[in-house]
């Protein structure tokens, strides 16, 4: 039966009808015993009638098993298949971000401040379409491994910066200054993410275990040791001004640097695979704490005190599992 359906599967693979009853005088053919010679021939023959059947029978196999690998070889391939413009290489993503961010840096010409607001239209106008093609690029790309947690998070800073400007047009044109300034500070958020970040991603290269382990325990030290962080996941700052007199524009922007630094220099120096895992929580609790950052930055620009004492809490956790993770790759 078997032998059967590897034979009715090969002519249907040549797409070539057996004649009726073909693999019936098949099977009789190869089973018939053969006819004793009466007499040696005269010069020994190379293979013997049984021999022949044989190597009938095992080349029939050999080139089924051709057939059934050429087959399954055509149909992982069109299963594999990646169109045109996807799986993109590490190079060409760099280039593709380094193009978009020089695109998206090209349109705003200022002055365009909290304090300035006379090119904000303008800026705004030219920089929704830049930063809606980087999101697009980003969208349509399949984003190499190392930079998959990245990647998400520009997404956020960019579709936040996006809304951000069309917020700025339409305060803008209506002459609204308290709304011009609240737009400003979520829009001008996202660029200083991507002038941090983007020289990182665009000189990434995988470097070894030592000098891996080196960079996170001098990023950690400097998030560890930072002035304002330390204030702010304190406590200290909920009142947006601190015993310092510190304005918490600064108080913010400072701990939120420290973070952002530490997510850069993880992207320059890559880890390597055997530290690939450790890396990787590590880098999705720096992207929990951008997220959180990002929600403190909001209520920021909004002049929303609750909102921002509110994520300091969600901060202080995610730190706490920032500095388990640099401690976990420091002593493997």
């Amino acid at each position: 039966m078997e032998e059967e359906m590897l034979f009715e599967r090969i002519h249907a693979a040549l797409e070539v009808q057996p004649p009726a009853g073909a693999y019936e005088r098949l099977r009789v053919a190869l089973n018939q015993r053969p006819v004793k010679p009466s007499m040696r021939p005269a010069f020994p023959m190379r293979w013997s009638n049984m021999s022949f059947r044989m190597a009938a029978g095992l080349a029939l196999v050999a080139l089924a098993l051709a057939i059934l690998a050429a087959i399954f070889a055509v149909h992982s391939t069109s299963n594999n298949y990646v169109p045109a413009g996807r799986g993109m290489s590490i190079s060409a993503y760099q280039k593709m971000v380094a193009d978009d961010d020089a695109a998206a840096l090209a349109a705003f010409a200022g002055p365009c401040d909290t304090t300035t607001h006379s090119a904000c239209l303008a800026d705004a106008t030219r920089g929704i379409p830049a930063v809606q093609k980087w999101i697009d690029d980003l969208t349509h790309a399949a984003t190499p491994a190392r930079f998959k947690v990245v990647d998400a998070e520009m997404r956020l800073h960019l579709t936040e910066n996006l809304t951000a400007l069309h917020d700025l047009v339409a305060a803008a044109q209506a002459g609204d200054g308290p709304a011009i300034d609240r737009a400003f500070v979520v829009a001008v958020y996202a660029t200083d993410w991507t002038n941090a970040v983007i020289p990182s991603i665009t000189s990434s290269q995988q470097v070894d275990a030592a000098a891996y382990q080196k960079s996170v325990q001098s990023y950690k030290k400097s998030l560890d040791t930072c002035s304002s962080c330390i204030l702010v996941l304190s406590g200290k700052g909920n009142d947006c001004v601190t015993s310092k007199g510190i304005p918490c524009e600064i108080l913010f922007g400072q701990t939120a640097l420290a973070y952002v630094e530490f997510d850069a220099a993880i992207i320059r120096k890559a880890a390597p695979a055997a530290l690939a895992t450790k890396d990787a929580r590590l880098q999705d609790d720096l992207a929990q704490a951008d997220a959180v950052l990002l929600t403190m930055n909001r209520a920021l620009a909004a002049n929303d005190q609750a909102g921002f004492n509110a994520a300091v809490p969600q901060l202080q956790r995610i730190t706490g599992q920032i500095d388990r993770d640099a401690n976990a790759i420091l002593q493997s």
